[in-house]
């Protein structure tokens, strides 16, 4: 139910919790209960490198302008973490991580038909959500981009479990999600999408063919890309400009603008950085101390990278690296998967694609605090520990790195 109900997340309540938190809630509690029940093993995985990113914004807060934001902001850090884990532990089987992607995949492919449906019924937003600029769709996301990461993290957990298994059922799902991601009007996520292919086709030909046809293979459409992008891609946005279309104006259209507005918003960010702040000024505080410096634009910091160096300071910046180390490392470890596995996630190719969607989004998007984001992470722990344990599991607590 909390893996289905992931859109859900207005209306907003205190500290910034949303619905689908008594879902995760809920599922925290109940895993822990049948944990202790069943004395199944309890994981908690990226748990050093979380901490140790954790503990640098409680440091960070302590001298920070809003103090009580970056305790918040860290508490929701742990609140994720234990999400995380709860999927973990659930899925210690292959059989058992299969049932929870499927909700989730299945989930998708529901809401993405809710937003096309409600796109042909003219209306301008999902009843009860709320609607973007443009008619971009959101459902009940904060914002239309953040609905795109979910949409576009989920299409490659569909393809990574092949999830529905017919071959129709599975087309018509993929065929939504892709439908929903182009009328969120997400520059980032369309651009993404053909990435992630190159990704999934590398890695295929890798194992298949060799690393040598690999790259030629993923070389060729590289530069059929670049070529579509230069002849194409690049008019396309010109004429975007001056579309009819409110969607297109205000999705492709808008990407030199919106381009423009990021460059400034970060060059404020690492002047605060420059001026001597080494241990960073707080989680959260970087739109109160633009908004106090009255620089041009004041807002969240919008780059996970950048916002840790800022907010966190040097030490955060050598924890995030652990934490992107340790999914790295379960990334590539999971590209292998026994038989028994792959009956979960036939196309574990996939999974890579999406981490790499996520690296690449944070860059202009914070998110290390999604929760679709630590599912993903979830789910690849899942098929790491679960392909490297042996043996009768038991009920402790192990804390990875």
């Amino acid at each position: 139910m909390a893996l289905a109900w992931m859109p859900m997340l207005n209306p907003k309540g205190p500290f910034n919790t949303a619905p689908v938190d008594v879902f995760i809630v809920a599922a925290i509690a109940v895993v822990v209960l049948w944990a202790a029940t069943v004395r199944a093993m309890i994981r908690v995985p990226y748990a050093l490198t979380a901490s140790a990113l954790a503990a640098t914004g409680l440091f960070a807060a302590l001298a920070s302008v809003a103090p009580m934001r970056g305790l918040v902001a860290v508490v929701q850090e742990a609140f994720l973490l234990a999400w995380c884990a709860a999927i973990v532990t659930v899925g210690r089987t292959p059989r058992a991580l299969g049932f929870v992607v499927r909700g989730w995949c299945l989930s998708t492919a529901a809401w993405s038909a809710v937003i096309i449906a409600t796109v042909i019924a003219g209306l301008e937003r999902v009843p009860g959500g709320s609607g973007g600029v443009g008619h971009r769709a959101r459902l009940w996301f904060d914002h239309p981009n953040l609905a795109a990461n979910y949409l576009l993290v989920s299409l490659f957990v569909m393809l990574a479990a092949r999830q529905p298994r017919g071959r129709l059922a599975h087309a018509v799902a993929v065929f939504l999600v892709l439908v929903a991601i182009v009328l969120t009007g997400s520059n980032s996520a369309l651009s993404f999408l053909p990435v992630g292919g190159v990704v999934i086709l590398y890695i295929r030909t890798r194992h298949s063919r060799g690393p040598l046809p690999a790259v030629a293979v993923s070389l060729l459409l590289v530069l059929g890309l670049g070529a579509t992008w230069t002849f194409v891609g690049q008019p396309m946005i010109a004429r975007a400009q001056e579309a009819e279309s409110s969607l297109i104006r205000h999705s492709v259209g808008r990407g030199e603008k919106s381009a423009n507005a990021r460059v400034a918003l970060f060059a404020s960010q690492y002047e605060i950085f420059a001026e001597g702040n080494l241990i960073g000024i707080g989680p959260a505080a970087t739109a109160q101390v633009l908004d106090e410096r009255r620089a041009e634009v004041a807002k969240t910091p919008h780059n996970d990278y950048l916002a840790t160096l800022v907010e966190r300071g040097l030490l955060g910046v050598v924890a995030l690296a652990g934490l992107i180390a340790a999914i790295f490392i379960r990334v590539v470890s999971v590209q292998t998967l026994s038989p028994q596995w792959l009956q979960a996630i036939p196309n574990p190719p996939a999974l890579a694609a999406a981490c790499l969607g996520c690296a690449l989004t944070a860059i202009t998007h914070e998110v290390l605090h999604y929760r679709h984001f630590w599912a993903l992470l979830a789910v690849i722990a899942a098929l790491y520990v679960g392909s490297q344990d042996a043996g009768p599991p038991s009920l402790r607590l192990v804390r990875e790195p």
